[in-house]
């Protein structure tokens, strides 16, 4: 999966908007284009620290997990958790009720299957204003936080741009935000949190196929492109 996440603003920009502050700011390095394949790390809101943001690599681990993180995605893709594992006894079950993040972004990338190839769109709000994505996390033993997006079943909208999987990155609307981030709140009403349905104030734009070739990142190659379909 890829994502485009809101660092490509000002770090001073992503603090005002998310109303935290980084923990080390001097570790933030904006990138256009957020390749989950790669380990990579992204900014994170945890509920241990809601008012500061963190770096996490993205593909969780096991707190007590001792080897390197590209070994457990070849044997476990981490990058995306869905919510209906939540009610499993899986290893990272708990996080949803210990250790939930949030992850501020300004789109998502989906890609639709027609006629032999592969299309890319860029799903954003219609504002283009930053949003959250719902998260867990892991701290391991030596103090790094790797965390999982949590996907959940692709919704009407997404199914225009989207056939290649069923799922889409679950969104934790501002009114939720502290909700999700309480560690007093339910494990019941978070579930529901992750079920509410969004507002459709999204928008999805076709782009160039630049975005599957991880050497090009450039601005222009998320703007609205136009194939020939003849």
């Amino acid at each position: 999966m890829y994502f485009k996440i809101s660092n490509t603003a000002k770090r001073e920009q992503m603090e005002k908007w998310t109303n935290t502050s980084f923990k080390y700011p001097h570790l933030y390095e904006p990138q256009l284009v957020i390749n989950g394949l790669n380990e990579v790390s992204i900014p994170v809101i945890t509920i241990e620290n809601p008012d500061e943001m963190a770096l996490a690599i993205w593909g969780m681990l096991p707190e007590l997990y001792e080897e390197d993180w590209t070994i457990f995605q070849n044997t476990t893709n981490t990058l995306n958790l869905h919510e209906e594992s939540m009610s499993s006894d899986l290893w990272y079950v708990d996080a949803l009720k210990h250790r939930r993040s949030l992850i501020p972004v300004t789109g998502f990338f989906t890609s639709y299957l027609k006629e032999g190839k592969t299309y890319p769109y860029y799903i954003s709000l219609k504002d283009n204003k930053p949003f959250y994505l719902a998260g867990i996390y892991n701290t391991l033993e030596d103090g790094f936080i790797t965390c999982s997006l949590i996907v959940g079943k692709a919704n009407n909208f997404i199914k225009k741009f989207q056939n290649v999987v069923d799922c889409m990155p679950l969104i934790v609307t501002a009114n939720n935000k502290e909700e999700w981030l309480d560690k007093g709140t339910p494990l019941d009403y978070i579930k529901k949190i992750l079920k509410s349905p969004v507002a459709n104030k999204f928008q999805a734009n076709p782009i160039a196929k630049e975005l599957f070739n991880n050497d090009i990142t450039y601005d222009s190659m998320l703007l609205p492109y136009q194939y020939d379909n003849s």
